[in-house]
C-alpha cells in the first residue's frame, strides 16, 4: 500500500473534514456545557428559593411565638442534616441573630458585603427587590456557593402580636440568608465535562476513521488508479486502461482517458507500422544501392580489363597469326619431304605449336569480344530460333552428359532488336555452364517471355551443384573459374563475355543459386540498341 503524501487530495479532504468536525464538536461541546451550566444554576436557584421560602415559613410560627430557643434549634438542625447549607437570620441593622454556625451569632455584617449590597443599595429598598435579584453566586470556604436572601416583612400578624409587637409603619424586620455550597453540582459538572470530552473524542476518532475509509475508497483509490493508468500511458504502455466504474465522476474521466489511450495506441501502431515500412524500404533501397554500386564497380573493372585486353589482343594477334601460319608451312614441308624420320618428333612439335597458337588466337578473339572491339549488327531477331539453334549445336554434348532439355518458349514473343550472333554466343555459354554443372546428368530448362514493350527475358536453369554467395559475387569477373586447370578446362572468360554482351545490349543479367539446388541465369534484353552501338 502506497503512503499518502501530505499534499494529496485524500489527505486534504480527510484533514479538512476532520478539522471541521472537530471545530463543530468543540462548538457543540461549548454550547452544551454553557446550557448545562445555566440549567444547573437555574435549578439551583429555584431549589434555593424554594428552600428559603420553606425555612422562612417554618421559622415564621416560631417568630410569632417568640420561641428563640426553637428558632436556634431549628437553624442548627439544618446545619446538621445539610452540612453544605448555611442559614443565617439578620435583623434590620445587619446583626446576625441566628446562624447554623454558632460562632457567627451576634456578629454584625458590613452592609456593603456581597450578601447585603443589593438590599442596601440607594433607591432599592428590600421590599422592592425582585425575586430574581435575591440570589447570588460566590465562593464559600473556597467552594462555589449560591446564596438566597429572603426579607422578613412586618405583617399584620407581627404588628399585633403580644410577644414583640412592631409598629405598623415599620415594613422590614430582618433577612433570612440561605447559602448552599454547590459541591455536588460542581462534581457533576466536571463529570459531565469529562464525559462529553471522552464522547467527543471517541466520536471524532470514529468519524475520522469513517471519513478516511470513505475518502480512501471513493477518492484515493480511483485517483491512484487513474494516475497509474496515466503513468503507464506516459511510460509507453498504450494497452493500459482505467477500469474502476464505481464512482460516476471518475468513470467519466476514465472513459475519456481510455478513449485517449485507444487513440494513442492506434497512432503508435501506425507509427510503428510506418517505421517498419520505412525501415524495410530503406533496407530495400540500401540493397539496390549496394547492387548498383557492385554493378558500377564491376562495370568499371570490366572497362579497365577491356582496355587492357584490347591492348594485349591487338599487340599479340598479328604475331600469333604469323606463328600459326609458319607452323602450318613447316608441317607442309615436312609432309612433302616424306614425313618425319622414325624417332623424330619434329612433326608433333609443329602440330603442338599450331594447336596452341590457334588456342591463343581463340583467347585473343574472346578478349577482343570482351573488349567490345568487334562490331555489333543489330537487327530484329526471333530469340526462340536462337534457343533452338543453340540446343541443336549442344545436342551431342547433352546426350553424352545425360542432360535432358526442357523448353518453355513463348510463341507470342516479339522480334527483339539485338545482335543474333552475340546473343546466341551468350545462350551457348550459359547452357554449356549448366551442362558442365551437372556431371551426373540432370535437366536443363530454358524459358523465354516478353520483357517490357519490345524486349525479352531468357531464363536458363540447371539442376546442378549450385554456387555459394562467395562464388556468385565473382562469376562475372574475367579469368575466374571453378573448373580447375588443365586441358579442356575453362579460362574464366565465358561469363565475363556474356556479361559484356548483355551490357552492350543495354540489358541485365542476374543469377539465383545456392549449393545443391542448381543455378538459374536471367537475361533481360530491352529490345533497343545501346547508345553508341552500330546498327
Amino acid at each position: 500500500m502506497k503512503r499518502l503524501r501530505a499534499n494529496s487530495l485524500a489527505v486534504r479532504l480527510t484533514g479538512t473534514l476532520v478539522a471541521a468536525l472537530a471545530a463543530l464538536l468543540l462548538f457543540s461541546w461549548f454550547v452544551a456545557l454553557t446550557l448545562q451550566k445555566r440549567f444547573a444554576e437555574s435549578t439551583a436557584r429555584f431549589s434555593a428559593l424554594a428552600m428559603s421560602e420553606t425555612l422562612t415559613g417554618g421559622l415564621h410560627g416560631m417568630m410569632l411565638a417568640n420561641d428563640r430557643s426553637g428558632l436556634e434549634s431549628s437553624v442548627k438542625a439544618v446545619a446538621k442534616t445539610q452540612p453544605n447549607i448555611r442559614v443565617r437570620v439578620f435583623n434590620k441593622e445587619g446583626t446576625i441573630v441566628y446562624s447554623s454556625i454558632p460562632s457567627e451569632a451576634g456578629q454584625r455584617v458590613d452592609t456593603t458585603s456581597e450578601a447585603c449590597f443589593k438590599c442596601h443599595a440607594a433607591g432599592r429598598p428590600i421590599e422592592k427587590l425582585p425575586p430574581g435579584d435575591r440570589t447570588r453566586t460566590f465562593q464559600l470556604d473556597g467552594v462555589p456557593a449560591l446564596g438566597v436572601i429572603r426579607p422578613i416583612e412586618n405583617e399584620p400578624s407581627c404588628s399585633t402580636a403580644a410577644c414583640h409587637a412592631h409598629p405598623p409603619e415599620k415594613r422590614l424586620l430582618g433577612v433570612v440568608d440561605v447559602s448552599i455550597q454547590l459541591v455536588r453540582q460542581e462534581e457533576v459538572r466536571r463529570q459531565t465535562m469529562a464525559l462529553m470530552a471522552a464522547t467527543g473524542l471517541a466520536t471524532l476518532l470514529l468519524v475520522a476513521v469513517v471519513v478516511i475509509l470513505v475518502v480512501r475508497r471513493n477518492v484515493h483509490r480511483p485517483v491512484r488508479s487513474l494516475a497509474e493508468t496515466l503513468g503507464a500511458l506516459g511510460g509507453g504502455d498504450y494497452s493500459a486502461r482505467y477500469e474502476d466504474e464505481s464512482i460516476a465522476e471518475f468513470a467519466f474521466l476514465g472513459h475519456h482517458v481510455n478513449r485517449m489511450a485507444g487513440d494513442l495506441q492506434k497512432a503508435n501502431a501506425e507509427l510503428v507500422d510506418w517505421a517498419q515500412t520505412l525501415e524495410r524500404r530503406v533496407e530495400e533501397k540500401t540493397g539496390e544501392l549496394k547492387t548498383a554500386q557492385a554493378q558500377m564497380i564491376r562495370v568499371e573493372r570490366m572497362a579497365s580489363l577491356g582496355k587492357l585486353a584490347a591492348v594485349v589482343a591487338h599487340e599479340i594477334n598479328n604475331p600469333l597469326a604469323s606463328v600459326v601460319t609458319y607452323s602450318k608451312l613447316l608441317l607442309r614441308r615436312v609432309a612433302k619431304a616424306g614425313g618425319a624420320k622414325p624417332g623424330d618428333d619434329t612433326e608433333k612439335i609443329l602440330e603442338a605449336i599450331a594447336s596452341e597458337s590457334a588456342r591463343c588466337g581463340e583467347i585473343v578473339s574472346n578478349l577482343l569480344l570482351f573488349a567490345r572491339r568487334t562490331g555489333s549488327r543489330m537487327e530484329p531477331t526471333d530469340v526462340n530460333k536462337l534457343v533452338d539453334r543453340s540446343l541443336f549445336l549442344l545436342k551431342h554434348k547433352m546426350d553424352l552428359a545425360l542432360v535432358h532439355p526442357e523448353l518453355s518458349l513463348d510463341s507470342a514473343l516479339p522480334a527483339v532488336l539485338c545482335d543474333p550472333s552475340h546473343i546466341e554466343q551468350a545462350i551457348l555459354a550459359l547452357a554449356i555452364n549448366g551442362i558442365e554443372a551437372m556431371p551426373d546428368g540432370g535437366t536443363l530448362r530454358i524459358l523465354t517471355a516478353p520483357h517490357g514493350e519490345h524486349g525479352a527475358r531468357i531464363e536458363i536453369s540447371d539442376t546442378g551443384v549450385g554456387m555459394d554467395d562467395e562464388v556468385k559475387r565473382q562469376i562475372f569477373e574475367p579469368f575466374f573459374t571453378t573448373k580447375g586447370d588443365g586441358d579442356g578446362k575453362g579460362l574464366g572468360l565465358g561469363l565475363a563475355v556474356v556479361y559484356g554482351i548483355v551490357q552492350r545490349h543495354g540489358g541485365a543479367i542476374d543469377v539465383e543459386s545456392s549449393p545443391g539446388t542448381g543455378t538459374r541465369f536471367i537475361l533481360t534484353l530491352p529490345g533497343t540498341s545501346a547508345p553508341g552501338e552500330e546498327s
